[in-house]
Order: C-alpha cells, then sequence, then structure tokens
C-alpha cells in the first residue's frame, strides 16, 4: 500500500524552482506527480513563469491521463509527461498548474503530490513535515555532446 501526500486543485498550485548554475538549461520536457481523484472534468494547464510572465504552457486532461496508462479507470496515479521546449537560464522560476472548465470537488479532483524522497537531491530537512515538502516533479533536459573528447 502507497500513501500519496498531496495538495488538491482548488483554484491553483504553485512551486517556486531555482536553477543554480550559471548556464543555459535546454528543458526538453517536465513531468509532474499528479493524483487523479474520480477523473474530474476540466483542461488542467502546468505553466513555466519567470517574473510574472508565462514562458510556456502545457495542457491536458484526465482522458489524456487515462490514454497515457491505457486504462479507462478513473483513478491514477502518474508522472504525467508534459512537452516544453524552451532555454532557461540561471534564476527562479515558478510552476504553476491551473484549470479551465473544472471545479474542485472533494470527490473529483486533480492533487500534486508532495515529494516523498527525491533520489535526484539531497533531502533538505528530513524533519519537516510531509505536508510542507516541495511538489514533486522532474525536468528533462537536451544536453549537447562535447564534440571535443
Amino acid at each position: 500500500m502507497t500513501t500519496l501526500v498531496c495538495d488538491e486543485l482548488i483554484t491553483t498550485l504553485s512551486q517556486t524552482i531555482n536553477l543554480t548554475h550559471n548556464r543555459i538549461y535546454h528543458v526538453a520536457g517536465i513531468k509532474i506527480s499528479l493524483l487523479m481523484y474520480n477523473a474530474p472534468s476540466g483542461t488542467f494547464t502546468l505553466s513555466i513563469k519567470s517574473n510574472g510572465t508565462t514562458l510556456s504552457s502545457f495542457d491536458f486532461t484526465s482522458a489524456d491521463i487515462k490514454t497515457d496508462l491505457s486504462t479507462t479507470d478513473n483513478y491514477a496515479h502518474i508522472y504525467k509527461a508534459l512537452n516544453f521546449s524552451l532555454p532557461l537560464k540561471k534564476g527562479s522560476y515558478e510552476f504553476v498548474l491551473s484549470s479551465a472548465d473544472y471545479t474542485y470537488s472533494s470527490t473529483s479532483f486533480i492533487g500534486w503530490v508532495k515529494s516523498y524522497i527525491n533520489v535526484f537531491n539531497a533531502e533538505v530537512d528530513s524533519l519537516v513535515p510531509y505536508n510542507d515538502k516541495p511538489f514533486d516533479f522532474l525536468i528533462y533536459e537536451n544536453l549537447r555532446e562535447d564534440l571535443t573528447r
């Protein structure tokens, strides 16, 4: 049995990320960990923002989640793959999950799962309660091979 801690999408959910290396990140895609509870209707959007300006966004629906998982089940936990293609520089960015034509209900909702154990980053503070942990996401990057080797 798995226990998932998530924040339910009521209006918007957001997560600030900090890219710390002084270089250009060639983002190819992002996966966010979602809980689909009773396949809510509506369109969901993940936007990447910088200083309030939307740089890029990706839309999906509950039907898209079902298609990704090849299921008809109305309940799912998924790392939803979102195709992005944009260069990001060192700095702070905001990931914002929002919706259109969606009404939150405790019996039908989308939730963004909190990070339980992030195998890619060191744990900041293991004593932080799970509901205070950051949202779970993965960033995929196109890397250029060093041709001088």
